[in-house]
Order: structure tokens, then sequence, then C-alpha cells
């Protein structure tokens, strides 16, 4: 028994099947319901920015349940981290609806936490955007007694906000206010 069907029905049928293929939604590592912000709208409609936002969420999972051995000396950048990823966060979010800077922010920060031990350091000031790195730097210079700390916005912000949360734990009681932000070191 032969059948005959209509190219029009066959293309339909075709499509019915191939279109909820395509139309799978970009899946990155956060919920893409709710009260999303403009940002997170278009990398939940971009397969691309997804897949950059699993892979960032699988590199910081490892840079936190991995850091290495610790470093007893002051300025262990391990406390850091958090820090640095919310301000990424925040730097991240201020793209907009930009997705080559939203692109740009996730391979740097991607970088900066896959670095091997030979690899150039991120500079603060392009992991979490010129403005915050400036804060940081401040806040540095504020809690920083030697004639050269790591002030300045070259450095890794790990770098930079562990030395914030070392000095002003030694300050104790006379640190300035913004040190009531920092976490106790370990």
């Amino acid at each position: 028994m032969v059948f005959a069907i209509r190219p029009g029905i066959a293309l339909a049928g075709l499509l019915t099947w191939l279109l909820p293929s395509l139309a799978v939604a970009a899946t990155p590592s956060f919920s893409c319901t709710g009260n999303l912000t403009p940002t997170e709208k278009v990398i939940c409609s971009d397969d691309g920015l997804a897949a950059l936002d699993v892979a960032l969420a699988a590199a910081y999972k490892s840079k936190l349940e991995n850091p290495g051995p610790r470093d007893y000396s002051l300025d262990d950048p391990r406390d850091a981290t958090p820090i640095t990823q919310k301000a990424w966060l925040a730097h991240r979010n201020s793209c907009g609806t930009d997705k080559a800077c939203i692109r740009k922010a996730y391979v740097i920060r991607t970088a900066a936490l896959t670095a091997g031990a030979n690899t150039k350091d991120t500079p603060c000031s392009d992991t979490v955007g010129a403005k915050q790195a400036a804060v940081y730097v401040k806040q540095c210079i504020a809690v920083a007694p030697e004639t050269h700390p790591p002030c300045n916005a070259l450095n890794t912000c790990e770098m930079i906000i562990s030395h914030n949360i070392y000095r002003c734990f030694e300050m104790s009681d006379g640190a300035p206010k913004f040190c009531a932000t920092y976490p106790p070191p370990p």
C-alpha cells in the first residue's frame, strides 16, 4: 500500500518534529524564571552566553572546592574569591543587554578563575570594572601601613581584597567603617 502525502503536510510534519528541538531555551547555571535582570534575560535567551555561564559556574565552584593549600601568611586570596565574584556579577549586570559586553565579562572572569601558576594575572579593573576596582584600591590604601602595598587596580581583585580583609582584621576597633563589610579571616 502506497500513501500519497501532499508536500504541505509533509513539511508541517517535519517542522512539528524539528521545532521543539530547535526551540529549547538556553540553560545557564541560574533559573531563567522569576525576576531577572536585563542581562540575565539575555543570557537565558542566548545559547552561547548560557554556555559561558555554565563554564564560569563550574570554574567558580572548582576554585572554591579546590583552592589549594592555605597560605597562613597575610593576604591569602582564597577569602576574597566570593567577594570578587559578587562584584563581578554587578559588573556583568552593568552590561545590560549588550551581548558583546556580557561575553567579554564572562571570558575575563573565567580566565581569572582558571588561571594557572604561570598565567598572567587578570587585573582587578578588568574583572569588576574600573569604578569598583578603584573602590578596592582606595580601601587598600586606607588600611595599608606598607610603603608598597598591593593597592593597584592592575593586581588581581583577590590580592587587593585579601589584603584589605587581613589589614582590617589587624586594625580591630580602629579599622575604617568599610572594614565591617569584609568577613574575618579564618
